[in-house]
This record gives structure tokens, C-alpha cells and sequence, in this order.
């Protein structure tokens, strides 16, 4: 059980008895994180009151952290005055991320609430192109003029900091925004008073472009261990940064949709309860019905080997074995390559690495169950020479599937197509059809049928 969930009965006495001193008190040294998690446990009506109780910062921090859909649920039990408080506390990222999950109706509502200037920027960043850097990026960051001195800089941060997402990078900016440099907090405080931001900051800048994918952003953030990472305008104006907890989100956003892609399920944008029934259907029904007519091509191949199957029936007992192996390691070596590629750890200029290791590695696994098969042939049906058939068809699917599974990815990353796509249902499929070609032309030539 997980710890804070031994507050539950208490807060619900709480609210019960109608003790919101007490209740306030308790959630005071919780965390918001937890707090959310608690709130998921309570009716709608006791998620309102514990929100209430909470300071506006906390309140904020709490609600950012639940589910679309669950702020959504509790906006509608707000009045106007507590669903703008909330929302302003917020920050720009978050508030962003929300508005892009409600009906439109509703944001057309709530942004009238907004004053002017963050009226302005909100549409700002909801304007920016859907999964861009720009969509994601906070405007709650410190910049400091490159001619200012330490000292000046160490006040500013004084005064701004409080309201900014993070203090720890700074961005140095001259008179027209444009990014000069990046200097940390550190890095300020060590030195001198006198001395000018121009001459403590580095000219070495990471950074990205407001219509850049948001996916290139994380991929910098985690390569190089920032905590953020600036982005600017057309004309390298510093207009907002994006955060190491933004790219969490990124992260496992994207892990998602790529699982998605390798189970052959082209899933909505919307979570799981979200998302209407018959639209999650229909994005499952899509490949299946592809691999559905490709899974004919089997029956196809196998009505054109049915006299011999019908010479030797034992054939058949082996075909679920052979098709099994040879599908399960294809979904095996295409899962391997397309991580790789997803994190980087694999470049396409070494592809032939990677189709001599696997073809090496399909030869040594395809060996072990090939004379895996070939002990079981002969020891269910006594006949060698159809267990010599089956060993070296298994083996031969085996190395043949595992080079297929590796390869195909390759292939449509050299095309500039999604690798992920390659789904272990469609490997499963191309190897089925291959290994019954495979295990019928071996059988015809050792077995002379």
C-alpha cells in the first residue's frame, strides 16, 4: 500500500465533520504529488473541498498534476473567480497543456477571465503547431543583459526569481532579446561583483527553434543533462525555455506511441477512458484487417504445397512450431534495432553491423532449437529423416526470421518512415509466409516428395 494512502480515512473524517482548520493542517506538509494521488481516492464533491482548503501556489501545483480530464471534472464545480485563480498560478506550460485538452467552448471561456497580457501569451503558445518545442515551453525563465555586473544580475534574480519556473540557467540576452550566451547560477555567484555577464556566460548554446519537434528538444535535454533548454524565434529572439519536466512527459508520450505502433494499434491522442469506444476500435480494427488478407497469403502458400502435405500429413504437426519460432524471434530482433534507433544508440550507416551480428546471432539460436526439433520429431514420430527435415527448417527460419526482424526496420529508416511501424504482428506475418515456403522446399528435396 502505497504511504500517503493512510491519510485517506482521516481527510475524509475531515471533511465529514466539516474541519477544514484541521484538514488545512494536514495537507500542509504533504506533497503536492501525493496530495493528487489522494484526490484521485475521494467523491468529486470531497476533491473540491480538500482543493479549496489548499493555498493558491499548492492548489496549483496539485491541480496541474491530475489527469485532463479530472481538471476538467473539478473546473466545472469552480466559480469563475477560484477556476482563474488557479489557472493563473500556473505555470505557462501546464496552463497551456490544459486548455489544449478542453473543448474549445470552454477555453474561449476561461481566457476571457485571463488579464490581457497573459491572455496574449496563452494564445501565443497555444498558436505554436501541435508537438513543437513552442507548444511546451514556459515563458517563466531569467534573462539578464550581457553588459549588466554580477551584482545587478544576483539582485534580479532576487527579484524575479520567485515567480520563475527554474533559477539555476540563466540566459543572457543583449538589447534586441537576441540569445547571446548561458551562464548558471553557479557560475554567478562565484564570481566577482564587478564583474559583466558578457565575460562569466558561455557562447556555447544548445538550443531549439519554436517549430522544432518537441521530441528534439527531450533529445537534448537528455543527452546533455540540462535542466533546460532555451528556445528561440526565426530571428534567435529568447522567447520561452523548456524544462527537464516537461521532457518526462515527452518522453513517455512518445514511448507510448511507439508501443502503440509495435502492438499494430493506431491509438487517439486521448487517454484510455478518454477516448470514445468506437474510435478506439476502429484504430485497432485498421491493421488487423490488413493482416488479416496478409494472413491469407499463408492459406495460399499452403494450398500450393498440399500434395505434399498431403504425402507425408506428419508435416503438419511440426508447421505451428516452425511458424511460432521464426515470427517470435523476427519480434524480437525488430524490437532490439528499433530501440536503438529510437535512443540513438544505433546509427543507420551501421546497418551491416547490425545485420552480421544478428544473422550470426539468428545462427547460433536457430542451431539450438533447430536440434531442439529434431530430438522431438524423433522422439514422437520415430522417422529421421522428417526430423532432419524439421531441425534444419526450424534452424533456417530462425536465423532467416531473425535477419528479417533486423533488416526491416533498417529499411524504413533509410525511407525516413517511422521504424516503429514495423509492428511485431507485420513481422510475424512476412516471417509465417517465409517459413512455410522455407519448410516445404527443404521437405521436397530431403524427403523427394
Amino acid at each position: 500500500m502505497k504511504w500517503y494512502k493512510i491519510f485517506t480515512p482521516e481527510l475524509k473524517e475531515l471533511i465529514e465533520s466539516k474541519n477544514l482548520k484541521g484538514l488545512s493542517l494536514l495537507l500542509r506538509e504533504i506533497h503536492p504529488a501525493d496530495i493528487a494521488e489522494i484526490i484521485r481516492e475521494l467523491e468529486p464533491a470531497e476533491r473540491v473541498i480538500t482543493l479549496r482548503v489548499l493555498d493558491k501556489t499548492k492548489m496549483a501545483d496539485v491541480f496541474s498534476l491530475l489527469d485532463p480530464e479530472e481538471e476538467e471534472e473539478l473546473l466545472g464545480f469552480f466559480t469563475e473567480s477560484r477556476a482563474k485563480t488557479i489557472l493563473l498560478e500556473m505555470s505557462p506550460d501546464d496552463r497551456t497543456q490544459l486548455l489544449d485538452e478542453l473543448p474549445a467552448s470552454m477555453v474561449n471561456k476561461l481566457l476571457k477571465l485571463f488579464p490581457i497580457e497573459e491572455r496574449e501569451e496563452t494564445n501565443i503558445l497555444l498558436n505554436y503547431p501541435p508537438e513543437s518545442a513552442g507548444r511546451i515551453m514556459t515563458t517563466e525563465y531569467v534573462d539578464l543583459g550581457t553588459q549588466i555586473t554580477v551584482s545587478e544580475a544576483l539582485e534580479h534574480i532576487r527579484r524575479t526569481g520567485p515567480d520563475r519556473e527554474t533559477i539555476y540557467t540563466c540566459y543572457a540576452i543583449n538589447e534586441h532579446r537576441v540569445l547571446c550566451g548561458v551562464v548558471s547560477l553557479k557560475d554567478i555567484i562565484l564570481a566577482k561583483p564587478d564583474q559583466k555577464i558578457s565575460q562569466i556566460m558561455s557562447e556555447k548554446i544548445y538550443k531549439v527553434n519554436t517549430t522544432d519537434d518537441q521530441e528534439e528538444a527531450a533529445k537534448a535535454i537528455q543527452k546533455y543533462d540540462f535542466l533546460s533548454l532555451p528556445v528561440v524565434d526565426s530571428e534567435n529572439r529568447l522567447v520561452g525555455i523548456i524544462t527537464v519536466d516537461d521532457v518526462l512527459d515527452i518522453v513517455e508520450d512518445e514511448a507510448t506511441e511507439d508501443f502503440h505502433k509495435m502492438a499494430a494499434i493506431q491509438m487517439p491522442e486521448e487517454r484510455y477512458f478518454r477516448a470514445g469506444y468506437f474510435k478506439q476500435l476502429s484504430g485497432r480494427v485498421g491493421w488487423l484487417f490488413v493482416l488479416v488478407l496478409a494472413s491469407t497469403i499463408s492459406g495460399k502458400v499452403l494450398q500450393k504445397y498440399s500434395l505434399a502435405l498431403s504425402s507425408i500429413i506428419s508435416l503438419a504437426y511440426f508447421i505451428p512450431m516452425l511458424m511460432g519460432a521464426g515470427g517470435n524471434i523476427g519480434s524480437q530482433s525488430s524490437t532490439l534495432v528499433i530501440r536503438a534507433l529510437a535512443t540513438g544508440e544505433l546509427a543507420l550507416r551501421q546497418w551491416w553491423k547490425v545485420l552480421v551480428r544478428e544473422t550470426c546471432a539468428g545462427f547460433v539460436i536457430g542451431s539450438v532449437l533447430g536440434t531442439t526439433a529434431f530430438f522431438i520429431a524423433i522422439i514422437l514420430l520415430h522417422n529421421t529423416l522428417l526430423g532432419v527435415t524439421v531441425g534444419i527448417s526450424v534452424a533456417t527460419v530462425v536465423t532467416v526470421g531473425n535477419l528479417a526482424g533486423a533488416a526491416t526496420p533498417l529499411i524504413f529508416s533509410y525511407f525516413k518512415l517511422d521504424p516503429a511501424i514495423v509492428s511485431a504482428p507485420l513481422i510475424t506475418t512476412i516471417i509465417d509466409v517465409t517459413g512455410i515456403i522455407i519448410y516445404f522446399e527443404i521437405a521436397r528435396r530431403i524427403l523427394s516428395i
